[in-house]
């Protein structure tokens, strides 16, 4: 019997307690997690699994919120993902229409030779429009940023020769989640961070997903994950494209 059958497997997983904190004015602990995936064998061997644990609690007073992603993956059984992005918010009075807030950042990637990154720093978000069916957000943060790479040869000649790179940033983001008529469900979200020393210095990100309920608990899901960044290691691609498909599972 072989060890490995060849299969696509693809599977999202989402167990929510009614709202996120960006959508409700609960004062409940509110958890989300969300595990798609792919395998593959036989003629290619790919591996490619991606999991979100999201936390968040917020009150009149005080909120706080953490985004845990982890991927992994192997091609050909090598590894080419061990990734990790926690981010992590704690807001003053975040049921306002404008409310600042304390941001850190963690993250390691393999596939760029990222070792560790960590961001700091205040920021201010406003509620543009905050209503059942749809919600719209702005923000802005300035954060101090160290990225320890695995090497030292990069792109641009002027980073030779170290291992860590520092700056101060400022992050514009954009957040938005509308219900249809339709009952299609509707989420994007668009940051860009720029280095304040380094016009050069910048890096985005945005994603975008479309969930269309199939029952009272499952939906039809599909996203879309793109990120670039101008600063690399010699022989890398700026940019990452993740497209995943399969199934929302959800409590609300």
């Amino acid at each position: 019997m072989r060890k490995y059958f060849t299969i696509m497997l693809v599977l999202v997983v989402s167990i929510s307690a009614k709202a996120q904190l960006n959508e409700s004015d609960s004062v409940r602990w509110q958890a989300r997690f969300n595990a798609t995936g792919s395998i593959l064998d036989g003629n290619v061997a790919r591996t490619s699994l991606l999991h979100r644990l999201e936390i968040t609690h917020a009150n009149a007073g005080w909120g706080l919120s953490t985004r845990n992603d982890y991927q992994y993956g192997t091609t050909r059984y090598i590894l080419t993902e061990s990734d990790v992005i926690s981010s992590n918010f704690i807001y003053l009075k975040p049921l306002s229409k404008v409310y600042p807030y304390v941001m850190g950042l963690v993250e390691t990637n393999l596939r760029r030779k990222i070792d560790f990154r960590y961001q700091v720093g205040p920021g201010v978000t406003w509620n543009v429009v905050q209503a059942k069916p749809s919600l719209l957000k702005l923000s802005t943060t300035v954060t101090y940023e160290n990225t320890r790479f695995g090497g030292t040869i990069f792109d641009d000649e002027k980073y030779n020769g170290n291992h860590v790179i520092e700056t101060w940033r400022l992050t514009g983001r954009i957040f938005g989640r509308h219900v249809l008529k339709s009952k299609l469900r509707i989420n994007y979200e668009f940051w860009w961070q720029q280095s304040l020393s380094e016009s050069f210095n910048y890096r985005f990100h945005t994603e975008e997903s479309l969930e269309f309920p199939i029952a009272k608990h499952i939906a039809l899901r599909t996203a879309v994950r793109y990120s670039y960044e101008n600063v690399e290691l010699l022989g890398l691609k700026p940019f990452d494209l993740f497209w995943t498909y399969g199934f929302t599972i959800s409590n609300f």
